[in-house]
């Protein structure tokens, strides 16, 4: 399906695209990279359109784990660690802003990086170190991997935090206290980008485009936190990798071919 405008419909899709693959381990990045080719969505500043979803899923964050983030905040330790893990993810993110950005474009890499999702789901939650306070340094550094579309934030964290000691539950509420200023802090980032560059969304995204982008990816924020948890409980998270590992050759043939 191509298209020189965003309609609502496929707005409400990209939403819950968004939605449902920012919290469950799949990327939501690499997804909608990979369903604006598929799709055929030409829009003129995708970047901006990607920031008013990630409005909605952080507004998901609040509103379902909402104690958990009070209870965390006068938490001396978990306020340090949020800050040592996102002081680390800073500067690897931005190093791989470039990466990040051609992954984003050519499908061929995005194969590879759904690849390394994969693994990552996969064979970090078998194995459990004890790095004492280090580990928000390893989680910081892991999450700033996580910048390139393919890998996923919220899994790879979690995988992360597991792998580095943490219980499951613990692992599942630091990744979300993590996710906030994290998100918020790419949005302030890439909302400063497009003013400076004067980039608009042009002709091909209206307000009531965004509104229902927006509202799509709470909805479906919400849902896959509350499914996430239960299965991050569960020690299910292997089960997105293989999945990942399915997108990733699908994601190779769809370049190839």
């Amino acid at each position: 399906m191509k298209t020189d405008n965003l309609g609502v419909a496929e707005s409400i899709i990209l939403g819950a695209i968004q939605g449902l693959t920012e919290f469950l381990p799949i990327s939501s990045s690499g997804h909608l990279a990979l369903s604006k080719h598929i799709l055929g969505a030409n829009i003129q500043n995708p970047l901006g359109f990607d920031i008013a979803l990630h409005i909605g899923t952080t507004f998901s964050v609040i509103f379902v784990l909402w104690s958990d983030i009070v209870s965390r905040i006068k938490s001396r330790e978990n306020l340090l660690g949020v800050l040592v893990a996102f002081a680390c993810t800073v500067p690897i993110a931005l190093l791989l802003k470039n990466f990040a950005e051609l992954v984003e474009v050519e499908t061929i890499y995005l194969s590879v990086s759904f690849l390394a999702g994969g693994l990552i789901l996969i064979l970090f939650p078998k194995f459990k170190f004890e790095f004492g306070f280090w580990k928000y340094v390893f989680i910081g550094v892991m999450q700033g991997v996580s910048a390139i579309p393919g890998i996923s934030r919220s899994g790879t964290t979690i995988s992360s935090s597991m792998f580095s000691g943490m219980n499951p539950q613990d692992a599942f509420g630091f990744s979300f206290f993590l996710s906030i200023p994290t998100i918020l802090s790419a949005i302030a980032y890439e909302s400063f980008e497009i003013f400076v560059k004067g980039e608009t969304f042009g002709e091909s995204v209206g307000l009531v485009e965004i509104v229902s982008g927006i509202v799509s990816s709470f909805v479906f924020g919400c849902v896959s936190l509350l499914i996430l948890r239960k299965i991050v409980i569960a020690k299910k998270l292997w089960v997105f990798g293989v999945y990942m590992l399915f997108v990733s050759v699908f994601t190779f043939l769809y370049s190839v071919y």
